[in-house]
Formats: C-alpha cells, structure tokens, sequence
C-alpha cells in the first residue's frame, strides 16, 4: 500500500511541476520589513512567505535583490525559509540589509514538496 501511496505522491509531482513556474507568484506571498533593533553591526530586514498552495513544502528557497533609488541591482543572495509550511501557513526568515538597497524585491525560486492537501 505505501509504495502505491508513493506511485501516486511521485506522478502528482511530475504533473505539477511543469505548472510550479507559472504558479509561484499565486502560491507564495512574501512581506517584509526591518527587524527590529538589535546587537548586530548591520542592519536587518526580516520577513515571512506564506503559503497558499495546496501542498505542505519545506525547504523553500527566496532570492532577496536589494533595489536602489533608481531600481537599480544593489545585489542579491539567497535566503531559507525555516521548516515546513502548511497549505495556508507561514514561515519566516531574516537577513542582512543591502548596502545601497533602500527596497527590496523578494522571490521565491524553488521548494520541496511534502505533502498534498491536509494539514498534519
């Protein structure tokens, strides 16, 4: 039965993952804003992704570009997600501000898939 289970779980993802690219920016919902102070030398910003797919995934992946007044690069690194996120839940992350960077433009760029639907 669980390698049935698993033969399910392994075709739903091949047939999603073509339709993963185009539905990142409907699934995934990132807000930030700076952390509030603390004993670190550089400021910080902090935020959360929240989840509003139908899957429950870990590992989710967030490239942070760091904008200029004139929308220009100030650069980028990337950045995790902490633990699992639940269909409908968030999780959370914090960085390094940019240097120069006065926005900041924050995509999620991969995750793994853990499960379908239900919450557990």
């Amino acid at each position: 039965m669980r390698i049935i289970h698993l033969a399910l779980v392994l075709v739903l993802v091949v047939l999603a993952a073509p339709a993963w690219g185009a539905d990142l920016d409907r699934w995934f919902h990132v807000s930030w804003g700076p952390a509030p102070h603390s004993n670190t030398p550089k400021p910080r910003i902090q935020a959360s992704v929240r989840n509003d797919s139908p899957y429950r995934v870990t590992d989710v992946q967030l490239e942070v570009e760091g904008l200029t007044p004139d929308e220009r690069s100030a650069g980028r690194r990337v950045v995790w997600a902490l633990g699992d996120i639940e269909p409908g839940g968030e999780s959370s992350f914090v960085t390094e501000a940019m240097d120069g960077a006065v926005t900041y433009r924050i995509t999620v760029t991969s995750f793994d898939l853990v499960s379908v639907g239900s919450k557990h």
